[in-house]
């Protein structure tokens, strides 16, 4: 009995929703996973894929059902459809067409389906120091397989399950720290000359595999008849090649014909807000990141939301992608969507924001609302938000709920101008004692300290 067909991913196993029902896994092998999630879950319709015939046949003796074929040859039809929970365990790095197999997943699935994978991570620390070395040979097992024909890092991989359809989060890892020494110390140093913050740099390098959770994204803008408003996106720009990667390179912005507006040198948000709307050619203005990217149909469903929003008479106020909503009596609860790195944050939308996050805000030319210069690059979005409130006397900003990437490299830790931006936003609104945002609850000087970690600051927040 071969190992390569007969192994059990015990992670993977722990990472496949309990309440699955009809279950499709590819690249099933001996179906020693789907018989040890059926003893877990008795009453489960397990289905496998296997190209290799002997696996495929021990595998027939312990799932329901399994066909035997290529995937890249021969394609995903005649499987079978409403699949409510998808398996993919170590498989999308053999496949030459993996965004080909997203996208067939993502018709014969049934609406709210999960998307459970399993892959390597492609930087780890062991395949940076071969190529380094100069001798990038392949291996029978792990991360360099002589039979994979891709590599993946958590950035690639996320964006090729979110062009597919699928909002990925990191549910879990398998890691492989590497030994302390003089060669992960330079790694840290080139990574840090990158602009990349060693926390962030050692986190990837000790990661060897990715347990990663998708829920399945239900493009509904792309039928049916609505509005559409063309839009331009002001990109801020200091480390171009994070610009190419990312904005540059989004599908979804391509697919919704949009206007690019780089800006360089800018001192502040406000000074790249200027520049970009003396350059925009339509009266909606989308802001980014450098770092975020726009999946396959978020362009397309971006478009209908300004446009039904336009058609609705709301242009004068400022929109998000990810914030807080007002919930009463104080009261806040997240809202909107975005991929954060390696986590998901999906909430619905809403008319009520409190706050939003600055990684993307649109304003249309009739916006009552502009950025302020002095808050720098931190916390001018929440000011609009404040701004918004009060003219019309309540919390009024608009999140949307479309999924962007904001593959950023950050390390999580506030910078000290971030600090210096909550004490200038509280100044600015004295009659708020104090002020919610993603980042923590801003509070004025006192016993405690001035800003909250959101995990402190929301605990209990829907």
């Amino acid at each position: 009995m071969s190992a390569y067909h007969d192994g059990l991913n015990a992670k993977l196993l722990d990472a496949i929703p309990p309440d699955a029902r009809h279950v499709l896994e590819l690249g099933c092998a001996s179906g020693r996973l789907g018989e040890a999630f059926s003893r877990r879950h008795p009453g489960v319709r397990w289905t496998g894929i296997e190209r290799d015939r002997d696996a495929a046949a021990r595998a027939a003796a312990v799932l329901d059902a399994v066909h035997v074929r290529d995937i890249d040859r021969d394609g995903l039809v005649g499987i079978g459809e409403g699949f409510d929970t998808i398996v993919v365990g170590d498989l999308l790095e053999h496949l030459v067409q993996p965004e080909a197999a997203l996208a067939a997943l993502h018709d014969l699935s049934a609406p709210g389906a999960r998307l459970v994978c399993c892959l390597p991570n492609g930087v780890h620390a062991s395949v940076v120091e071969r190529m380094l070395a100069g001798d990038f040979s392949y291996d029978p097992m792990g991360l360099l397989d002589r039979t994979h024909v891709r590599l993946y890092s958590p950035s690639s991989a996320f964006k090729l399950f979110l062009d597919g359809g699928w909002l990925p989060d990191l549910h879990d890892a398998y890691r492989v720290e590497p030994p302390a020494g003089p060669f992960v110390d330079a790694l840290l140093r080139a990574s840090e000359s990158l602009g990349v913050p060693p926390a962030s740099a050692r986190h990837r390098l000790g990661l060897y595999q990715m347990i990663v959770v998708c829920s399945k994204w239900t493009i509904t803008e792309l039928s049916g008849a609505g509005p559409m408003a063309p839009f331009t996106v002001i990109v801020p720009v200091n480390r171009p090649g994070q610009f190419e990667l990312n904005v540059a390179r989004s599908p979804g912005l391509a697919e919704a014909g949009v206007q690019l507006v780089p800006v360089q040198g800018a001192t502040s948000a406000a000074h790249a807000w200027r520049e970009g709307v003396a350059r925009a050619a339509h009266p909606w203005r989308v802001m980014l990141h450098q770092d975020v990217y726009c999946p396959v149909g978020s362009g397309f469903a971006l478009s209908r939301r300004l446009g039904a929003l336009q058609a609705a008479g709301v242009t004068m106020l400022p929109v998000g992608f990810a914030g807080l909503e007002a919930a009463g009596r104080g009261a806040v609860r997240y809202a909107g969507m975005v991929v954060d790195r390696t986590r998901l944050f999906a909430h619905p939308g809403s008319n009520a924001g409190a706050s939003i996050d600055e990684f993307a805000v649109a304003m249309h030319a009739d916006a009552v609302v502009e950025p302020d210069p002095s808050l720098g690059w931190h916390l001018w979005a929440t000011d609009l938000c404040l701004q918004a409130r009060a003219l019309a006397g309540r919390d009024v900003a608009q999140i949307l709920e479309v999924p962007l990437f904001h593959n950023s490299t950050t390390d999580h830790v506030l910078p000290a101008a971030f600090h210096e931006s909550a004490a200038r936003l509280l100044e600015k609104h004295p009659a708020h004692a104090s002020i919610p945002t993603l980042c923590g609850e801003l509070r004025r000087p006192g016993p405690g300290p001035g800003t909250v970690p959101a995990a402190a600051a929301f605990a209990g927040v829907a």
